[in-house]
């Protein structure tokens, strides 16, 4: 039976932000996250098809940061036309459109909204942390999904 449904989503939270509350950049340890996932993400989880983080907003565009490197690393595109706030569009798009079927999509967000996408995206209640607390940046969220599209997740704390 064919895939109706991403084979697997990693969400995660950007990295590390800096002290200064109107830099929209990342800290040298958020710059230094940013770069060990180059290796880590598909050393553990393989090539990634698509890679997906919030849209830039006026205080932030850590998220893109975060995911910069990796895909730069490997010559992919970062979707980021989608507001942190707007995240069930982006899990809508992920779970009914035939191209991310059977795909390893990326995808980094704002804290704030990752419970709201882990729970868009279907994985079980009570599986990922609600609320995300402020000063978590090493998890990554690994939602699988079988061929009927039910949604597993476990929890993956990066190694850094």
């Amino acid at each position: 039976m064919a895939y109706m449904t991403p084979k697997q989503i990693l969400l995660f939270r950007h990295a590390e932000k800096p002290s200064l509350k109107n830099d929209p950049g990342l800290s040298a340890a958020g710059v230094q996250r940013a770069q060990q996932l180059v290796t880590y993400i598909p050393s553990q989880f393989g090539k990634p098809d698509f890679i997906f983080a919030t849209a830039q907003g006026k205080s932030s565009n850590r998220p893109y940061l975060t995911v910069e490197p990796l895909a730069n690393a490997l010559n992919m595109k970062i979707h980021n036309k989608i507001a942190d706030n707007d995240f069930n569009k982006l899990a809508t798009e992920l779970l009914t459109q035939p191209t991310y079927f059977g795909k390893l999509v990326v995808v980094c967000w704002h804290h704030g909204n990752i419970p709201n996408l882990a729970n868009s995206l279907s994985a079980p209640i009570g599986s990922y942390p609600d609320p995300w607390k402020g000063s978590v940046f090493n998890l990554i969220l690994n939602i699988v999904y079988d061929e009927s599209g039910n949604a597993s997740l476990t929890q993956v704390v990066e190694p850094f």
